[in-house]
């Protein structure tokens, strides 16, 4: 892979670090070696400092862009790469001790991490399968919650849908009034048994927590959330 001579890192990098570029750069940045450049960034006034930044981004960003696009198929994911590359220059190079090889060798070795860090992550969930797992969790919920008129077998469920039905249920759950909030919770996080263990536990009617827990579990059956469920299957 190359980077074509009309190709040329997006200008949405630039926003990774201390730019704008103020133009011109000062005669003492423009044209100093990058020994004086890492002096002036670690030891000089806040002007210096940043004056020498700029100009070691002038000077390189280019380069790098063109390394990393001639490893990354995407321009769009090039763009990502190298922004990363100088998010970490901003974060390292205050502590950068000179020992004499060129700034350039460091940010090329930066960038060669980044490129190592970006094949090797997992590769993004697309809208349809995060859709799909949406709707496994919210199956989950509706069957451990009773709330379809026939019964259904125990699922076995992927630890991360398990997860997210969690937090789903969660969400939807503090919608409801305190007492029915209480009971869901008693009956289907803490899983005791009946409505007189649950009336005990809460000091309150046995006949009273019936009334409460069908009136939370059309509540949720109703949500927004499950409401596409019973819709689907009527």
């Amino acid at each position: 892979m190359q980077a074509f001579d009309s190709e040329h890192p997006s200008r949405r990098i630039l926003s990774a670090g201390p730019w704008p570029i103020h133009f011109p750069l000062p005669a003492k940045t423009k044209e100093a070696d990058d020994e004086t450049l890492i002096r002036l960034i670690t030891q000089g006034s806040r002007a210096e400092s940043q004056s020498a930044l700029e100009t070691i981004f002038i000077r390189h960003h280019e380069d790098i862009w063109r390394y990393v696009r001639s490893r990354v198929s995407s321009a769009a994911d090039t763009d990502e790469i190298a922004a990363g590359v100088w998010l970490v220059v901003l974060e390292k190079i205050y502590d950068f001790v000179w020992t004499g090889a060129p700034i350039k060798s460091w940010l090329l070795s930066i960038a060669h991490r980044k490129i190592l860090e970006f094949f090797s992550s997992p590769p993004p969930l697309s809208l349809e399968r995060l859709n799909e797992s949406r709707n496994e969790a919210l199956h989950f919920i509706a069957t451990q919650l009773h709330l379809f008129n026939c019964s259904e077998a125990p699922q076995q469920i992927n630890p991360n849908v398990k997860k997210e039905a969690d937090e789903l249920l969660h969400k939807m759950i503090l919608r409801l009034s305190d007492a029915e909030r209480r009971i869901i919770m008693l009956i289907y996080f803490e899983e005791t048994e009946n409505a007189t263990e649950v009336a005990k536990r809460l000091g309150m009617n046995k006949n009273t927590i019936r009334v409460y827990h069908k009136r939370a579990r059309d509540k949720l059956r109703e949500s927004p959330e499950l409401s596409g469920l019973f819709e689907k299957a009527a």
